[in-house]
């Protein structure tokens, strides 16, 4: 009797979980799950949208990696959002946590410093891209400008012409608008850690930076395994920074072509009234597309969690 009390009050708390979680799931499902499936299918259809669906299997696939441009297109916006993704790891990452562990340990003037970083995150990104507009205008850019009036006239150059220069400048407006996200979210990692170790270390005579690689450092490495899965998912769905620099196209020679807007150009582009490169196929390649990018994502990031998981156990 005990034992059948004990199964029903369990069984009660289960169903109120459930319940609990059951709209979550239901609208997970709907806009996520579905989607995925949806696009999946769709990549095996020839399809533009509007009229029949041809089942053609795994042809779309065949094409996207035997077609000479549509390869070379992929391979240049993969390359592009690789070149954003490690800049990032590389360069921004370290800064924010030298960043991060100032205003964590309230150094002079941390308030302003921390809402000097963030406040870029109220600005719009076709506003950001227009400041770099102006920052960088080869007439009236205020770097050319700068540079000029220090006696370094020959190293001014027409910016925003240079397409080499051009997945460049987009990581610097995504970098300069992004900053303060992952410094916040280290702030908060380092407020976790215990003060007693911080204090230890202090007594001991280890110095403001020592303290940072030796007690700091080791308790947020989890966190910063976080960010770089975070900043590659950012790197391979960054999409309106290229689109409003370098159009539908990704700039001069796809310059600025990234993976979600060279899914676009594909899927919803301005070459023909159907949208799309492949006027016919659009939907179709499109989808094909966006689901080896979801893969592209998917797979990485699953080593890189696999990575924080066995951190975390060690």
């Amino acid at each position: 009797m005990i034992w059948s009390e004990y199964k029903l009050k369990n069984l009660t708390k289960t169903r109120h979980y459930l319940i609990f979680i059951l709209p979550g799931f239901i609208l997970y499902c709907l806009f996520v799950i579905y989607p995925i499936i949806s696009a999946a299918l769709n990549s095996l259809y020839k399809w533009n949208g509007i009229g029949p669906k041809t089942y053609v299997g795994f042809q779309n696939y065949i094409e996207l990696f035997t077609n000479s441009e549509l390869l070379s297109q992929l391979l240049n916006a993969l390359k592009n959002s690789l070149i954003i993704f490690v800049l990032t790891v590389l360069i921004i990452l370290p800064l924010q946590i030298i960043f991060a562990y100032m205003i964590y340990s309230k150094t002079r003037g941390h308030s302003v410093l921390q809402a000097v970083i963030f406040s870029p995150q109220f600005i719009s990104t076709p506003v950001i891209v227009f400041i770099f507009t102006l920052l960088l205008d080869s007439n009236i850019g205020i770097v050319n400008e700068f540079l000029k009036n220090v006696g370094l006239a020959f190293l001014a150059q027409p910016w925003l012409g240079m397409p080499s220069l051009g997945i460049y400048i987009v990581w610097l407006m995504i970098s300069w608008a992004g900053f303060g996200v992952g410094m916040v979210i280290l702030i908060g990692a380092m407020k976790m850690i215990p003060t007693d170790a911080i204090e230890a270390a202090f007594l001991e005579g280890a110095g403001y930076w020592k303290r940072l690689m030796i007690i700091i450092f080791p308790q947020i490495k989890t966190t910063i395994l976080n960010l770089i899965i975070i900043s590659y998912i950012t790197a391979m769905t960054i999409f309106d920074y290229s689109y409003i620099l370098g159009g539908v196209a990704g700039g001069i020679n796809g310059s600025v072509d990234v993976m979600s807007l060279f899914f676009y150009r594909i899927a919803f582009g301005d070459n023909n009234p159907l949208g799309g490169n492949l006027s016919e196929n659009s939907i179709g390649m499109g989808t094909t597309v966006a689901v080896v990018l979801f893969l592209i994502i998917v797979v990485v990031a699953a080593i890189q969690m696999y990575f924080t998981v066995r951190k975390e156990e060690d």
